[in-house]
C-alpha cells in the first residue's frame, strides 16, 4: 500500500515538474517573441479590444469586437493635421501594442519621437517625448523594461530604455540613453594622425610626384615630335641642307651689304605707289522733313499722360 502512495507520489511530482517546465517554457516563448518590429493592428483576447492606426485620421482606433460585432469604442488623434502645412512636425503613428492591459503606441516626426501609454478605455497615463525619430520598440516583462529605438539624421541609432519594473501605471524614464553615431572619414582620420604630418607628407608627395611624372611625359613627348619632324624633313630634301653660314663661306657669295641695299630699295618703291590724300574733313547737312511714320514719340508709354 506504501509503495503504491510512493509511486502515485513520484508520479504527481512528474507531472507537476512537467506542468512547471512546460509553463516555463511557454514564458520564455512568449519572452522570446516580442520583435522589435513596428505593428499596426494588435488585438487583446481578454478584453476582446482590437487598436488598429489610421493613417488616414492620423488616429488610435479602439475597436470593441463583442456580440459577434464589431463597434468603434473611440478615436484617439495622435497629431492635429487639418490645415497644417508644418508637415515635418506633424506626429504620425508608427507602431502600436497592448501590453499588461495598456495601451502603447509609437509616434514620429522628422525630428523627434512621441511614446503615449493609455489604459484599454483611451485615457492617457502617461507620455514621453525623445529626440530623434524611433521606428519601433520592444517591451521585457523580465527585464521590467521597454526599449525604443530608431536612427538619427547623422548616420547613427537612438535607444531609448523605459523603467516598468513598477507597473505601466509607474512607467518612468531611466537617465541612461544610448546614443551611437558613424564615426566620419575626416574623425577617424584625426584619431589615426592628431598632428597631420602624415596627410601633409602624404599630400606633398602626392603633388610633387605628379608634377615630375608630368616632366617625364612631356619630355618624352617632344623629344618623340622633334625626331618624327626630323625624319619628315629628310624624307623631303634628302640632299645635304646648306646653312647661311656655309653661303657666306662661298666664293662669289652676296655680302650684307647687298642685301640691305635690296631692302631699301623695296622700301621706297612700294611707299611711293600709296596715292596722296588731302586732310580736309567735310560734313554735309542733310533735311529730313518731319514724318509721324518715323517719330519716337508715338512709341513711348502713354498711360501716365491720360
Amino acid at each position: 500500500m506504501l509503495k503504491k502512495y510512493f509511486y502515485l507520489i513520484v508520479f504527481c511530482a512528474g507531472v507537476g515538474a512537467g506542468v512547471g517546465v512546460g509553463v516555463a517554457q511557454e514564458e520564455k516563448v512568449q519572452e522570446f517573441y516580442d520583435p522589435l518590429t513596428p505593428q499596426s493592428f494588435v488585438f487583446d483576447k481578454d478584453s476582446h479590444i482590437f487598436v488598429g492606426i489610421s493613417s488616414i485620421t492620423n488616429t488610435i482606433d479602439l475597436i470593441d469586437y463583442s456580440n459577434n460585432a464589431l463597434n468603434i469604442k473611440r478615436s484617439i488623434k495622435v497629431d492635429n493635421v487639418a490645415g497644417r502645412h508644418d508637415v515635418y512636425a506633424i506626429y504620425q503613428p508608427k507602431g502600436v501594442a497592448i501590453y499588461e492591459g495598456h495601451i502603447v503606441y509609437l509616434a514620429t516626426n522628422r525630428d523627434s519621437t512621441l511614446f503615449v501609454v493609455l489604459n484599454l478605455e483611451g485615457d492617457m497615463v502617461k507620455e514621453f517625448r525623445f529626440e530623434g525619430s524611433a521606428q519601433a520598440f520592444s517591451y521585457s516583462a523580465s527585464a521590467g523594461e521597454l526599449y525604443i529605438a530608431g536612427d538619427n539624421p547623422v548616420m547613427g541609432y537612438d535607444i531609448m530604455v523605459l523603467d516598468v519594473s513598477d507597473g505601466f501605471d509607474n512607467i518612468r524614464e531611466l537617465p541612461a540613453k544610448t546614443h551611437y553615431r558613424v564615426p566620419k572619414k575626416a574623425e577617424l582620420l584625426f584619431e589615426r594622425d592628431p598632428s597631420g604630418w602624415v596627410l601633409a607628407v602624404i599630400a606633398m608627395s602626392t603633388v610633387f610626384m605628379a608634377l615630375i611624372l608630368l616632366y617625364v611625359i612631356f619630355k618624352l613627348l617632344g623629344n618623340y615630335m622633334v625626331r618624327r619632324q626630323n625624319k619628315k624633313a629628310m624624307k623631303v630634301a634628302p640632299h645635304k641642307i646648306v646653312h647661311t653660314e656655309d653661303l657666306q663661306k662661298l666664293p662669289g657669295s652676296i655680302s650684307g651689304d647687298v642685301y640691305a641695299a635690296i631692302a631699301s630699295a623695296i622700301y621706297m618703291y612700294q611707299n611711293e605707289l600709296h596715292d596722296e590724300e588731302t586732310t580736309i574733313i567735310t560734313i554735309d547737312k542733310v533735311s529730313r522733313t518731319y514724318s509721324p511714320w518715323s517719330s519716337k514719340i508715338y512709341g513711348l508709354n502713354t498711360y501716365f499722360n491720360k
